[in-house]
């Protein structure tokens, strides 16, 4: 690195060490009361018999005594050197002290009643800033929130218990007998901490059988590292000796590829031994060859078939035990083939490793059936010891998952979750198996997005920091100045920075560690990880940071270039530069919106927004940020939430009390846009009203034009068709003269004639409708415009008026894959569940019930969506077709609810399903009741696809002599409006 550079990261003054800790605070139980009987003289005796123990145990467990006060104590794992187990061995040193003071007896009299010493103790993990101690600090200062979380842990946790949060075990926590998770409100934190009470320890061993203990991810991918495998085994079964090692990082998957492969093996006429290395608490030598004697099962062959060597080796004293274990290992392979698998060989110790080698040469010079397996993580060059390696064993280095794989992954764990978590997911992961699982966890615990930022899990944030600890100064220096740039890290900006090029040693190093890697683009390089890029970000000290990002976007500004707003915006929020970072991010945004990057520009307007809380409160800045608030509607109409609404509303108070009437109109217009998106129409028809009388007042004749389609659009989704027409036809003759003037305009006009068609189709008229469905269409077809899959997915639903299931899943398809394209969760949710539907009726898919449910969860973090009584309907015929009573009465009357809001468009299949439910109990006269509910639900809306699928059903059901004449009303109506799917049907009766 430069001079330079390294000079302008550093912090300007010294003010701590930023680390990951884990935090054990343990207290003793019932002090006061006991310092009330005994001696003065006792109690400090007593004292210090439990500050003899904590200096004994803690040190044991890799802790460090931050400090004693009184009988209380707090220890931090992790200091000075970072290890993914820290969790861990914070919860054995608990264990371990809960128990010696269970034993430890105060001197002098004790009441009769006395329970005996116990603690109660907490254990949390998270970013603390350190600085050296004195005799009132301690051995050192922790700031920070995490030792005041422990301490809340420790002060919940009753007598003899320990309380440990989810965020310092993780997984870890299937090594030790627990609870179930719960959620914890502790004192001074808003939101719940989920956390274990810890029993005992668990018979488990190693990380693989802790991730069997909670479910293990689905096995992914490795075609060919299993191909290669079963082949060398095959070699080893006619006679070769073997060694193959597996060699990949942390959880990318090492032991779960050689369990599949081992589970294989079990079918061929080979002895499976299996051991493992540990890095904690591995103090016995020869560790994995001691546990494999341990399980040698020789009862198979009877107990005389047991070979002379295992008696010796089990009976070997510690000086011979080497020689008895390959003396055994050598007897059994002349006997029959041997595999010996060794797992995390990067933590053997010296004694396993030189025996490993000696049995390899030794059943090469007799040439015996052995294939020996191990499995290791890449040791940093610097570090390894000259036999501390696999260097000479066939190696398979195993790779990431690809993309396909991932999402394959991703889908087995998370099989409803919402596609954009689960792409955010792949992303964050990067392929890594461990981290894909972790993820998906963290998912479905908050049926959330991942937050940008600390990693959820403090454990797998110190699996990360383990290996930059691992990392030379300079390349630990380098991976923390490009975790500053960003995920994306532009080759130029890195050497402007640093001093070190793509071709540097120190980058090349850090791809071959996996940290970084070659972007797409040329010049450009990324992080594997996004979980690696977070969790080394967040360990950064704060200066160091802020400093990086000043030079940044200096080093950005200077680069020039007007596609850097969304960097600088970034970088400048990050320095605290606010007036700078909202410049930017209203710049990105506006660029972004015009793009039609809708995603990107709800961003950056949000950015903005926030930006701008931190200025001065006056009314330029309020009228700023009412003005980037309407462009956040915008950007949000075809993938809105409530707290977009939530923005608005605000805006519309900022607009009120500035007393701009044209400010108001604009904020109640955006308001009634968003609104109608999320499916509150009747709230949005108020809003839309309000914006037409103070547009009307103030001579906004620009807002006036735009509000006939907005209100038709309202008129149309309360199915109000008789007013909703004539707004239509009028926004669309205003529409298609200014059509060529602008994009937005051509976008106004193609998604008013979507309106117009499906009103349309509604009453019948599916040959106009699918002319005008042609023409909104033509401007986007084959786009990926994010209005083209709002049209593909009401063409869709008119198809399935129709009967035309096949035709209707085509356009479904394209809803779904454009809307996931542009981000637009509503229009991805509608095509899926509206494909699922079409596979329903055309061939009964069994699972079509399940994607309508997923399409609909997808949408309820959301606030739900326009027209949801589609996809409630549609579920509600599925469930009770199939004779699910409960979940079809449930999704009628969501259906129903959805009425309240004038939306009427699923009541008509609504009261189908509570007919057909009714009849399937016996009810005629219910049934009948219903049937006419559904009639009137679509005389509401002039339906006649609905009054003709009504006396469908009326005939299907049979509830009177009158079925027959219901069944060619509805032929005759299918025959005349081209219900060709539902036509079909009526001829089979």
């Amino acid at each position: 690195m430069t001079e330079s550079s390294a000079s302008f990261a550093a912090p300007p003054a010294p003010v701590g060490q930023r680390r990951l800790l884990t935090l054990l605070f343990a207290d003793l139980s019932g002090s006061t009361a006991m310092a009330e009987w005994m001696e003065a003289e006792h109690y400090a005796a007593m004292l210090g018999g439990l500050r003899a123990l904590y200096e004994r145990i803690v040190p044991h467990h890799g802790g460090v005594i931050a400090r004693i006060q009184g009988d209380g104590m707090l220890a931090v794992f992790g200091h000075p050197e970072v290890r993914e187990d820290d969790g861990r061995r914070a919860t054995e040193a608990a264990l371990e002290l809960h128990a010696a003071v269970r034993e430890l007896l105060p001197p002098g009299p004790r009441p009769a009643d006395f329970p005996g010493l116990a603690l109660h103790s907490g254990i949390h993990a998270g970013i603390v800033l350190v600085n050296d101690g004195d005799q009132m600090r301690g051995r050192f200062e922790l700031l920070g929130n995490a030792p005041n979380i422990a301490a809340r842990l420790s002060e919940a946790a009753k007598r003899d218990e320990i309380i440990a949060s989810e965020d310092s075990l993780g997984l870890q926590s299937q090594f030790f007998d627990t609870g179930p998770r719960f959620s914890l409100q502790l004192r001074g934190r808003a939101t719940p901490l989920a956390a274990y009470r810890v029993f005992g320890r668990a018979p488990v061993g190693r990380r693989f059988e802790a991730s069997m203990r909670r479910g293990l991810a689905p096995f992914v991918g490795r075609g060919g590292e299993l191909a290669t495998l079963e082949a060398t085994l095959a070699r080893a079964l006619q006679g070769s000796t073997l060694w193959l090692g597996i060699r990949a990082g942390a959880g990318v998957g090492k032991t779960r590829l050689t369990e599949e492969f081992l589970r294989h093996a079990q079918d061929q006429a080979v002895q499976i031994h299996r051991g493992y290395c540990e890095s904690y608490l591995s103090a016995e030598p020869l560790q994995p060859f001691l546990q494999m004697l341990r399980a040698m099962d020789m009862h198979d062959g009877g107990p005389h078939d047991a070979p002379p060597e295992l008696f010796a080796a089990q009976h070997s004293q510690p000086g011979q035990r080497a020689d008895a274990l390959l003396t055994l290992l050598l007897a059994l392979a002349r006997r029959m083939p041997q595999l010996v698998f060794i797992d995390d060989l990067q933590w053997a110790d010296d004694a396993s490793l030189r025996l490993l080698h000696r049995l390899r040469a030794a059943a090469e010079r007799e040439r015996l059936p052995l294939l020996l397996l191990t499995a290791s993580r890449p040791i940093p060059s610097t570090a390894a010891l000259p036999s501390a390696n696999d260097g000479d064993a066939d190696l398979i280095e195993l790779p990431p998952l690809t993309e396909t794989e991932a999402a394959r992954a991703v889908q087995q764990l998370l099989p409803q979750i919402d596609p954009f978590i689960a792409a955010e997911v792949q992303r964050h992961a990067g392929g890594n198996p461990l981290f894909i699982e972790e993820l998906c966890h963290a998912a479905a615990d908050t049926g959330e997005g991942l937050v940008a930022g600390p990693s959820s899990s403090a454990w797998l944030a110190a699996l990360v920091e383990s290996r930059v600890g691992r990392l030379p100064p300079e390349q630990a220096q380098l991976v923390r100045v490009a975790a500053v740039i960003g995920n994306v890290i532009p080759s130029w900006l890195l050497q402007a920075l640093s001093g070190c090029g793509e071709q540097h040693p120190a980058v090349q190093a850090l791809a071959a560690q996996d940290f970084i890697f070659p972007d797409q683009r040329p010049g450009h390089l990324r992080f594997k990880h996004g979980i690696t890029r977070d969790v080394v970000y967040e360990a950064t000290g704060l200066h160091e940071r802020q400093a990086l990002h000043r030079r940044i976007s200096v080093e950005l500004a200077e680069h020039g270039g007007q596609d850097l707003h969304e960097q600088l915006a970034y970088h400048d929020a990050a320095a605290n530069d606010w007036p700078a970072a909202a410049h930017h991010a209203e710049a990105a945004g506006d660029q972004a919106l015009a793009a039609s990057a809708l995603d990107r520009a709800k961003k950056q307007f949000r950015a903005a927004l926030a930006a701008l809380e931190f200025l001065p409160d006056d009314a330029e800045r309020r009228r700023r940020w009412v003005g980037i608030a309407q462009r956040l509607g915008m950007a949000c109409v075809f993938d809105a939430s409530q707290d977009d609404l939530r923005v608005l509303r605000h805006a519309a108070t900022l607009a009120q009390a500035e007393s701009e009437p044209g400010l108001i109109a604009r904020t109640e217009y955006w308001l009634s846009y968003v609104g109608y998106a999320l499916g509150e129409t009747r709230d949005s028809l108020r809003h839309a009203r309000a914006a037409v009388e103070t547009a009307q007042d103030c001579g906004d004749h620009a807002l006036l034009a735009q509000l006939p389609g907005t209100v038709g659009q309202l008129q149309a989704a309360a199915a109000d068709y008789a007013n909703a027409l004539p707004m239509l036809d009028l926004a669309i003759a205003r529409q298609r003269a200014r059509a060529r003037k602008s994009a937005v305009n051509q976008i106004g006009l193609s998604f008013s004639l979507c309106c117009r068609a499906y009103v349309l189709a509604d009453q019948g008229l599916f040959d106009q409708a699918h002319e005008i469905f042609a023409e909104a269409l033509t401007p986007f077809d084959g786009s990926s415009h994010a209005v083209e899959a709002s049209i593909q997915g009401w063409r869709a639903a008119v198809l399935l008026w129709q009967g035309r299931w096949a035709e209707a899943r085509e356009a479904a398809l394209v809803a779904h894959r454009v809307g996931a394209q542009v981000r637009s969760m509503f229009t991805c949710a509608m095509g899926h569940a509206a494909g699922a539907y079409g596979a329903w009726m055309q061939e009964g898919d069994p699972t079509a019930r399940q994607h309508i449910l997923d399409a609909t969860a997808w949408l309820a973090p959301r606030g739900g969506g326009l027209y949801s009584s589609f996809q409630h309907g549609w579920l509600a015929d599925i469930l009770a077709t199939q004779g699910d009573a409960g979940a079809a009465r449930h999704h009628v009357a969501l259906a129903l609810k959805r009425g309240r809001q004038h939306d009427w468009i699923g009541g008509a299949m609504a009261y189908r399903a509570a007919a057909r439910l009714a009849a399937r109990m016996g009810d005629s006269e219910r049934a009948k009741r219903y049937l006419g509910l559904a009639r009137g639900a679509g005389e509401q809306r002039n339906s006649a696809h609905e009054a003709a699928v009504t006396a469908l059903l009326e005939a299907e059901l049979r509830l009177d002599d009158r079925w027959q004449a219901s069944r060619d009303r509805a032929g005759r109506e299918f025959e005349r409006l081209g219900m060709t799917g539902f036509l079909e049907r009526a001829l089979q009766l």
